[in-house]
């Protein structure tokens, strides 16, 4: 049955082992039923931004085999133009028992390789340019994939229930697209107002089922890549309607242009 159990502290009273014990156990509980339904990856936070030779991956959460790593303050490191792929990625280590506590770390690297994802998990990549900046935020949609120049985190998982999911960052700037445009399709406007009530957070399950319907069943896979690709082709499909303001040598204020 549900109950529920806080102690009572009250001057004169002793304070029992087991007030001390309901103290230090709620949170980890609240945390593991709160989250035991996700999947692995960023739950908040971990922004990126690079600034005159120098990266910084900002405080965040991540989930990773049922444990929540903190971040509390920014991690700056060292990021020179070396015009070729690079990967950002979190190394999760063995965890270490030291007398009362359990400590589960990581470590922050930039490397040529991909993730293993067996004990890694890319948070972005990159290739940057000499004489160039790296840019973290998109001049549209499809400027999330640019190759040079700009922070990729298509590939970064974002932790949902049952399956890891696409960056919010990268569905709230499809969302936009797709109001802007003014689209009558009643799946891309709804898709579209839920992404941006969410703040961006939206499964895995609900963009498949998504992309499923708009485009036929073509979806190659799950992967966060395909996703993308996926949103990219839809919103490509789309017809916008652009309203140009202003007068005209017909007299008329404005129409709509297909």
């Amino acid at each position: 049955m549900f109950r529920y159990e806080y102690p009572q502290f009250e001057k004169k009273h002793l304070l029992r082992v087991e007030m001390i014990e309901q103290l230090r156990d709620y949170p980890l509980r609240y945390l593991h039923l709160s989250f035991n339904e996700y999947c692995d990856g960023i739950v908040s936070g971990c922004r990126i931004a690079w600034d005159n030779g120098r990266l910084t991956v900002f405080p965040g959460i991540l989930y990773r085999s049922g444990n929540l790593y903190f971040m509390d303050k920014p991690y700056i490191m060292e990021c020179l133009a070396e015009n070729r792929v690079r990967y950002l990625k979190i190394q999760f280590l063995t965890e270490a028992v030291e007398k009362e506590w359990r400590i589960g770390s990581t470590r922050i690297v930039l490397e040529d390789k991909k993730p293993d994802l067996a004990c890694e998990m890319e948070l972005c990549r990159f290739r940057l340019q000499k004489g160039a900046r790296l840019r973290d935020t998109y001049e549209n949609f499809e400027d999330c994939s640019t190759e040079y120049d700009v922070i990729n985190q298509i590939h970064a998982p974002f932790a949902a229930k049952e399956y890891s999911t696409l960056h919010p960052s990268i569905l709230k700037q499809y969302a936009r697209e797709t109001l802007r445009n003014q689209v009558s399709d009643p799946y891309d406007v709804s898709f579209a107002i839920n992404i941006m009530s969410n703040g961006g957070m939206i499964s895995a399950e609900c963009i498949w089922e998504y992309l499923d319907v708009r485009l036929d069943g073509s979806l190659e896979s799950k992967e966060n890549q395909d996703m993308y690709q996926g949103l990219l082709r839809v919103l490509k499909e789309q017809e916008p309607r652009v309203r140009r303001r202003g007068g005209n040598d017909s007299g008329i204020e404005g129409v709509w242009l297909m």
